[in-house]
């Protein structure tokens, strides 16, 4: 049996059909319109809460929980708006530079004051530092070789004469008697002369010389 549909009128919406009318095999197949509707799903942040939920039109329901952790405030805004906020806080540091005798100290400085450091910035030889501001050091270097020279006359008994300046060691000195290198120790290992402060003391009191015959050299 054929059947045949001559006028068809057309619905504003699924619940205005009471049935479709579908084909199996000879016989004619009415299917109600709720087979076909399926589940519909909507997402919202339900009232007072900062969960995302999703409700299915059959009563079904999944929500995901937000947990607001350390220093994190979760605030329901609106059905569709979550706002997250950071509370959090931390110290605050100063760098500054401090004169400390010949040091200067590099100062890290909390807001606390309970979680203070400090880098000292040592002066070794011939280093000079300087706090030129209080984030500023200055370095400066005299290190270099300085040579002074003395001259004296020997009269054959003095032994002890002063020199201009203040030798580091003995070590620091090269002695000529009228242009004759003198050595520091004799044969046996006696120092021939020593030095204390500024004054040169010789173990034997040098013999006569021509004025200025005696020369120091200082090297420090």
């Amino acid at each position: 049996m054929a059947v045949k549909f001559s006028q068809f009128t057309t619905a504003s919406q699924l619940s205005d059909i009471s049935h479709l009318v579908g084909y199996k095999g000879t016989a004619n197949v009415q299917i109600p319109p709720s087979l076909l509707a399926g589940t519909t799903y909507t997402i919202d942040v339900p009232g007072g809460t900062t969960n995302i939920n999703l409700a299915g039109s059959d009563g079904s329901n999944d929500a995901i929980t937000l947990t607001q952790g350390s220093n994190i405030t979760l605030t329901h805004v609106s059905p569709s708006e979550i706002s997250i906020a950071s509370t959090a806080t931390g110290d605050t540091y100063d760098l500054n530079a401090t004169t400390d005798g010949s040091n200067v100290d590099l100062n890290l400085t909390s807001g606390s004051g309970t979680d203070n450091s400090v880098v000292q910035f040592t002066a070794g030889t011939g280093i000079t530092l300087t706090r030129t501001g209080a984030q500023e050091i200055t370095f400066a270097s005299a290190a270099g070789t300085t040579v002074v020279k003395d001259q004296f006359t020997g009269n054959n008994s003095t032994t002890a004469f002063t020199l201009s300046v203040t030798p580091t060691a003995a070590a620091n000195l090269n002695i000529f008697i009228s242009g004759v290198y003198q050595n520091s120790k004799d044969s046996g290992g006696t120092a021939n002369y020593t030095v204390a402060g500024t004054t040169l003391t010789f173990a034997t009191a040098p013999p006569t010389t021509a004025a200025n015959g005696i020369e120091v050299v200082i090297t420090q």
